[in-house]
């Protein structure tokens, strides 16, 4: 039976690490890959655990743990190693392994050299056993780095321990980059033959077009996912003329066929291309041609159709607003919230509300702005509250800040980006200090180094929540009511956007300094005055009427 695209891409990618893990030079291999083939490469990894064709002979393992610090990086991957190790002993029975790895027994030592020395004894522990067995291969993709230096340097320390440098060497490195983050490049210059980067020929948008072509059959629905998977493709590669002329194609059977949503589909397609060429006029009209056609899908009772024609709307706002021409776009983005309403979508209402306040202020017609921000905010307010942080409620509240009071809003936002450079540097002076132990660092010293790291945080913490707290205090009636507003509505502590959460986790109670609130004036009023100003405006000049001009 012939392999599909997916099969194919993986027997490629197994065929490159084969090819490229024979140099016995190579410690750590950078898979290099288009940015839309992540899902792809995690699918080639996830494979490696279920026996195939496409397998190899070595062992991939995952770690996802976030990285802080350094000595924090190691303690997290030797733990979930352990972990991971203890939850496989009834799978490794079930494969006539012994499941008797001493891991407890090995030294501890939260660093780069500790956790390649674990590496290895899990290695040469298992080869033992298993005569297949060539590589233990990490695949490391932290789900959040604190510091790419940080983590650069821990990289540097394990490529040089002696767990992954000696020639005997039974464990390898894995990292991703893309064709256009090539974060990694700097790396492999500094280590050269020990690094190496392999190119993955695995485009997301060449599976899709080989994997409808396999597919077969025959008939307008065939043809039409060919040409539509054509024209979703020229929109990432091609030109908007040649983008448009396939659609044209495949619109023709979409008419034929009586398919009004595909024709929507299509028209928004092509918008993008227009867009991507800065032809703005031409991406609107193809909008507006989208919008009639999710009207025709109203029409004949399609479910999707409220939901295409809000689309529409969106989609010719931002055509707009990348125009530079703001009031157009914040018609656009009031229709877009108001189709939201008869979806009904809250989500989407409270984006459209509050990117025609964001839209007005640009064109400098606060009021109008500030009307719209109370609207998102109503309807927020519809919201189930375990919701309401789900939503973009929150920018909404410091935009209607910004407003009112752009010079206090700037201060709030620099009182948290000065937080976050004292958390920076208190992680850089434990790296530092935790760097002066060596590579098999005592435990005491390093809870030392961390306890003190954490008391840096604590006092960075509470400083910026004073500051933020007399900031928010000097400000005016309609200032502080709109911080109000944001505690009853979204988070009692919230105090101004980008939110700054303990630095531990910790909840109130546990605190070392409880919070202390400036008074704040009663917010009610906010939203209903603003919003029945609105409403007669619109009774006079309906905003949606306005937007097709």
């Amino acid at each position: 039976m012939a392999k599909n695209p997916v099969e194919k891409r993986v027997e490629t990618l197994r065929d490159l690490w084969l090819e490229h893990t024979e140099d016995p030079q190579v410690r750590l291999l950078v898979w290099r890959i288009p940015d839309n083939a992540d899902r792809m490469l995690q699918a080639f990894f996830e494979m490696q655990q279920h026996a195939g064709d496409w397998t190899t002979p070595d062992l991939f393992l995952r770690f996802e743990a976030p990285f802080d610090t350094g000595f924090g990086y190691s303690r997290a991957l030797r733990q979930a190693l352990a972990d991971s190790y203890v939850d496989s002993k009834d799978s490794l029975r079930e494969q006539g392994v012994a499941a008797d790895w001493p891991f407890s027994q090995l030294p501890l030592h939260d660093s780069a050299s500790g956790v390649m020395a674990m590496l290895a004894s899990f290695a040469q522990h298992h080869r033992a056993q298993l005569a297949h067995l060539r590589y233990v291969n990490a695949v490391l993709a932290p789900n959040g780095v604190t510091s790419q230096d940080g983590w650069e340097a821990w990289l540097d320390a394990a490529l040089r321990s002696p767990g992954l440098a000696a020639d005997e060497a039974r464990v390898r490195l894995t990292l991703v980059d893309t064709l256009s983050d090539r974060r990694w490049e700097a790396l492999a210059q500094r280590h050269g033959a020990r690094v190496r980067v392999v190119e993955a020929p695995i485009d997301m948008f060449d599976i899709a077009r080989e994997t409808v072509a396999q597919s077969g059959g025959s008939g307008p629905t065939v043809a039409y996912r060919q040409l539509l998977t054509d024209v979703i493709t020229l929109v990432e590669k091609g030109s908007a003329a040649q983008t448009a002329a396939r659609a044209e194609k495949a619109t023709q059977i979409a008419q034929r066929e009586r398919w009004p949503d595909q024709q929507v589909v299509l028209q928004m397609a092509v918008a993008g291309a227009y867009v991507k060429e800065k032809n703005y006029a031409d991406a609107i009209k193809r909008y507006r041609d989208a919008r009639t056609c999710a009207a025709q899908a109203e029409q004949d009772r399609h479910p999707m159709a409220a939901d295409l024609i809000m689309q529409t709307w969106f989609g010719e706002a931002g055509v707009w607003l990348v125009a530079k021409q703001p009031e157009k776009a914040a018609q656009a983005y009031r229709s877009a919230a108001e189709q939201a309403q008869r979806v009904p979508n809250p989500m989407f209402e409270i984006e459209g509300f509050r990117m025609a306040a964001y839209s007005y202020a640009q064109a400098r017609q606060e009021k109008l702005a500030r009307e719209h921000g109370a609207l998102a905010l109503r309807a927020a307010k519809a919201v189930a509250p375990a919701e309401r942080p789900l939503t973009t409620m929150a920018l909404a509240l410091q935009d209607l800040l910004r407003l009112q009071d752009p010079g206090r809003t700037e201060k709030l936002e620099r009182s948290a980006a000065d937080y976050q450079a004292a958390v920076a540097a208190a992680h850089l002076h434990a790296e530092q200090q935790a760097g002066k132990l060596g590579e098999q660092p005592a435990p005491a010293d390093l809870e030392k180094i961390e306890t003190a790291m954490h008391a840096r945080f604590e006092s960075s913490f509470q400083r910026q929540r004073q500051e933020r707290e007399h900031l928010i205090a000097g400000g005016d009636e309609f200032f502080r009511k709109v911080v109000a507003l944001a505690r009853e509505l979204l988070n009692p502590l919230w105090n101004g956007l980008p939110e700054i959460k303990h630095p531990l986790d910790k909840d109130v109670p546990e605190w070392s300094e409880p919070p202390q609130f400036t008074a704040l004036p009663d917010p009610a009023g906010v939203i209903e005055a603003a919003a029945a100003a609105n409403s007669n405006a619109a009774a006079k000049a309906p905003a949606s009427a306005a937007a097709t001009a």
